[in-house]
């Protein structure tokens, strides 16, 4: 395997994520190639503390936000603060890129995800990190990938052709932050067959009557599915992670700011009320008078990285 040390410094971010990686006594590998996405190389970060002895770090894998289609938001676009100190608690920690919606429609996304964690998991002797102690966290579309990818280790629709084809996908534990679980609000909560299954499954969908042209040709719901969301109920709901609660799930834990105008609470709220009803592991924290974006306030990465601690590392 190759791997890029990068000492000192990152280039090409801006100051609020940017850090002296070799003066924190973190090693940071810069584009490791986990696998294909496509016809093309896909990359990650890896953050490892430099004190680890023969330790088997447990593992935090980062999935950015965008909407599926920013190409300005990269595996750089990371909370470094909360980076640094997971390194310094004893965690590896992983930044990964997928592909955009721009590129390739859905599952493409979460296929990227899913062959990222396996990568690291079929390369964990190497690496230093303990395969069964992932966790994967995300914001916004990088919360429902993170979800998705937490939710879905059962289904074989989605893994993808990347590489590691033969290794499990799964995690043991999920922070989503403000996201939530149900993408049928792209039109295909308006098809009965995915009524029919969330009566099933005694779920309630987040709908959105109205949708600002997203589902016209070029807006971003067409481009999530490469047709209206109406038109694909089977894939709005295999990428829904709400549909996935009549299984067996890792630990969540959901966040939410009560003051979001991007992504109204109530996704969150339907996804933790699917998740307790269905007897799963589950936390919801509601963050007051915050909107859609990293948040302000320490505390809230010391919930996360608790959270982590707590699961991977504790249990």
């Amino acid at each position: 395997m190759k791997w890029k040390k990068l000492t000192g410094a990152e280039k090409g971010v801006s100051h609020e994520f940017a850090a002296d990686w070799e003066e924190l006594g973190i090693d940071f590998y810069e584009d490791i190639a986990y696998g294909k996405g496509g016809s093309h190389d896909m990359f990650l970060d890896l953050m490892l503390p430099k004190d680890r002895a023969d330790r088997k770090l447990p593992l935090i894998i980062w999935v950015h936000g965008g909407g599926w289609s920013i190409p300005e938001l990269t595996k750089k676009y990371r909370p470094t603060n909360a980076v640094i100190q997971a390194c310094q608690m004893g965690f590896g920690f992983a930044s990964i890129e997928y592909r955009l919606v721009t590129e390739k429609p859905f599952p493409a996304p979460v296929e990227d995800c899913k062959c990222a964690v396996r990568f690291l998991r079929a390369n964990a002797d190497e690496l230093g990190l303990d395969p069964d102690r992932f966790g994967i966290w995300g914001e916004s579309a990088g919360g429902q990938l993170a979800a998705l990818v937490g939710a879905s280790y059962m289904n074989p629709r989605l893994e993808g052709n990347g590489g590691w084809q033969n290794v499990s996908s799964s995690v043991r534990a999920v922070c989503d932050w403000y996201c939530g679980g149900d993408m049928t609000h792209m039109g295909a909560w308006r098809v009965q067959e995915v009524q029919d299954k969330a009566q099933e499954l005694g779920i309630s969908l987040t709908r959105m009557e109205r949708d600002g042209g997203q589902s016209s040709p070029g807006g971003l719901f067409s481009m999530m599915f490469g047709k209206p969301g109406e038109e694909a109920p089977e894939l709005s709901m295999d990428i829904s992670p709400i549909f996935y609660v009549d299984t067996e799930q890792p630990a969540y834990l959901l966040m939410h700011g009560d003051s979001d105008q991007t992504v109204p609470i109530e996704f969150s709220y339907n996804y933790y009320d699917a998740l307790l009803s269905h007897g799963h592991d589950v936390t919801f924290v509601i963050v007051p008078r915050q909107g859609h974006g990293f948040f302000k306030g320490s505390g809230y990465y010391d919930i996360v990285l608790g959270f982590f601690r707590k699961k991977l590392m504790e249990e």
